[in-house]
C-alpha cells in the first residue's frame, strides 16, 4: 500500500514539473522577430507586410514598449493572414547605415513596410499591445466585403456613423499611398 502510494506520489510530482516546464518553455517562447543588418533587406522584399520597431536597448520608452510589442506579436502569430512584427537595434554600429536610410531619429519608431518594402507608414498610435493589435488587423482587412445577400449583412459590424467614417478614411488613405514615405 505504501509502494503504490509511493508511486503515485512520484507520478504526480514529474507531472506537475513537466506541466511547469512546458509553461516556462511557452512563456519565454519569442514572437517578435530580430531583425539587423544583414537580414533587413532581404527580409523585407520577401514578405508582404512587415511591422518593424526600430528601438535602442538603453532607451526607456523602447523598454517599456518591449513587452506590450511581444504580447501583440503572440496575438496576431495566430492571426490569418500572418502579421509579422520585428524589432531592429537601431543603435548597433553595424545598423546604423539603415536606421538613417529609414530615417530614424527617435526611440522607438515602429514602421509598417508593406508590398516588399516599396510603402513605408510610421505607426504613431498607442503603444498598448491591444491598441497595436486592432490597429494592425484593420490594416491588413481588406478595405470592402462585397455583400451578395442579406445574411452577409447581418454579421457585418457597422459601430458608429463616425467611427465607421473615419475608418473609411484612414483606409483609403493608406490604400492610396497619403502618408507613406
Amino acid at each position: 500500500m505504501a509502494r503504490n502510494f509511493f508511486v503515485w506520489f512520484a507520478l504526480a510530482a514529474i507531472l506537475c514539473s513537466l506541466t511547469a516546464i512546458s509553461a516556462k518553455v511557452s512563456e519565454s517562447k519569442e514572437f517578435v522577430l530580430t531583425l539587423d543588418h544583414s537580414n533587413f533587406t532581404r527580409f523585407l522584399t520577401q514578405h508582404n507586410f512587415v511591422v518593424v520597431k526600430f528601438y535602442a536597448p538603453w532607451c526607456w520608452h523602447s523598454q517599456n514598449l518591449a513587452p506590450e510589442y511581444e504580447k501583440a506579436a503572440s496575438v496576431l502569430s495566430n492571426h490569418h493572414p500572418p502579421i509579422i512584427l520585428a524589432k531592429f537595434d537601431a543603435d548597433d554600429e553595424a545598423n546604423k547605415y539603415l536606421a538613417k536610410q529609414y530615417r530614424i531619429r527617435g526611440y522607438p519608431t515602429v514602421k509598417i513596410f508593406r508590398n516588399g518594402g516599396q510603402l513605408i507608414q510610421e505607426y504613431r498610435d498607442s503603444r498598448r499591445a491591444d491598441y497595436i493589435v486592432e490597429y494592425l488587423k484593420e490594416q491588413i482587412s481588406p478595405a470592402s466585403v462585397e455583400i451578395k445577400s442579406a445574411e452577409d449583412a447581418s454579421g457585418l459590424y457597422c459601430g458608429s456613423y463616425r467611427e465607421v467614417f473615419w475608418r473609411s478614411i484612414r483606409t483609403l488613405m493608406v490604400q492610396c499611398g497619403h502618408g507613406f514615405k
